[in-house]
């Protein structure tokens, strides 16, 4: 039985953090074609409802039996500061533009809410590795899926020089491959078989790097980066680790189809319109040297205007959108600042020290890749995506925090 409830448990945070707003009516749709948002057409609901389900199973569970070494723990502080984050987001819809407008953010926050506690109700009295193990068995094989999905859109010619799939942009799908990059590296850190997840973390890298998202690409090998240095890998591993990537990405540059469409997108996306910007490049008419950003830097500029004109309490949840600014500021910290200013920026301080805080006190269990797919995440939230895209972030450092328990062994350091 508790097998199947921390199988089903890792499917549905799995699911949570790969589904966004998507619905099977989005399927038709080209990418970044707007839709309404239609709440129970799509499938975030019902995820958070199942979710719910299985935490009420869990403070039975609690109230049955004291707690046994190697349990997942609840993690009071971190859930309290979360839901202050959240709900004071929702309370300055008081002060919004437009309050009906924004009711459709409240329901977002309201979500986000109600998965993060009820994932920490939902994994009491649950062994935390296997609660871990089945989260990214669920997110390796739906981000290996889309990513066979866009190998065979790009060979067949479908998906130009960007890669992007099931009506996503490339900023996701970026996200999406680093999610796959860090889970295969938890299950070479825990379980070995180097032969076969290094390669597969090689592999996300290079679509990610063939979508041309930049931003995604940096928050990906912070991600990598942080998941090796909490997991404390030794040399000898980390040697081994960087032989086999670097063969795999010499092996997919040089022989495979995709090497070419590699090679353009990284001349195109991460040295011209970065390090070398063009006249004209992606569009602009003049070369002010400063590095392209997709028009981003005027959403930028907006978004701290606003707050500078709203300093202490923001402007009002969704008042970016409302005063129409923008769909968002495609940052996270300057979406919380114009909407809920210095006191939102504080409280979402609080989330994040909270965090760190007891990822210190807990490091003995602490599991990398999670912690790392949470950096990811937030570097990744600081140039794409609005508050609720950021909803694995809070999940994972829930997930991190809870099931950092001590005792877990990675596996030896022996060949592959």
């Amino acid at each position: 039985m508790s097998w199947m409830r921390c199988t089903g448990l890792g499917f549905i945070a799995a699911l949570y953090v790969l589904a966004g707003r998507w619905g099977f009516h989005r399927l038709g749709l080209a990418v970044n074609e707007e839709v309404d948002t239609n709440l129970i057409q799509e499938l975030r609901l019902w995820i958070v409802l199942c979710g719910a389900l299985l935490a009420s199973v869990g403070l039975l569970h609690r109230a049955r039996r004291d707690a046994r070494p190697g349990e997942a723990r609840f993690d009071p502080p971190l859930i309290a500061s979360m839901l202050g984050f959240l709900g004071y987001m929702c309370a300055s819809t008081a002060w919004s533009p437009d309050p009906l407008f924004s009711l459709t953010k409240v329901c977002d926050l309201l979500l986000v809410g109600m998965m993060c506690v009820g994932f920490a109700l939902a994994t009491l009295r649950q062994p935390a590795p296997r609660v871990l193990d089945a989260f990214w068995a669920a997110v390796v094989a739906a981000t290996g899926l889309l990513a066979l999905t866009g190998i065979k859109q790009l060979l067949g010619g479908g998906g130009g020089a960007r890669l992007a799939v099931m009506g996503g942009g490339p900023n996701i799908f970026a996200r999406l491959m680093g999610l796959l990059s860090i889970g295969a590296l938890y299950f070479w850190y825990w379980k070995g078989q180097a032969w076969l997840w290094i390669p597969v973390a090689a592999t996300g890298v290079v679509l990610a790097l063939l979508t041309g998202s930049r931003g995604g690409s940096a928050a990906i090998l912070a991600g990598i980066t942080t998941c090796l240095v909490v997991g404390r890998v030794p040399l000898r591993r980390l040697l081994l680790m960087l032989l086999l990537a670097t063969a795999a990405i010499t092996a997919v540059a040089m022989f495979s189809p995709l090497g070419e469409a590699l090679s353009n997108s990284v001349q195109e996306r991460f040295l011209r319109l970065t390090l070398n910007y063009e006249a004209g490049a992606g569009g602009a008419s003049s070369n002010d040297g400063k590095v392209y950003l997709s028009g981003r830097e005027i959403l930028y500029e907006r978004a701290l205007q606003l707050g500078k004109d709203h300093p202490v309490a923001g402007a009002g949840l969704a008042a970016f959108p409302a005063l129409r600014l923008g769909v968002y500021p495609h940052n996270l910290f300057l979406e919380v600042f114009c909407e809920g200013g210095v006191v939102g920026l504080l409280l979402l301080a609080a989330v994040i020290a909270t965090f760190v805080r007891s990822a210190l006190l807990r490091r003995q269990g602490l599991d990398g890749a999670t912690v790392g797919a949470a950096v990811l995440v937030l570097l990744g939230a600081q140039s794409s995506g609005d508050l609720y895209d950021s909803r694995a972030l809070f999940l994972l450092m829930v997930m991190a925090s809870g099931a950092a328990v001590p005792g877990r062994q990675p596996a030896q350091s022996g060949p592959p």
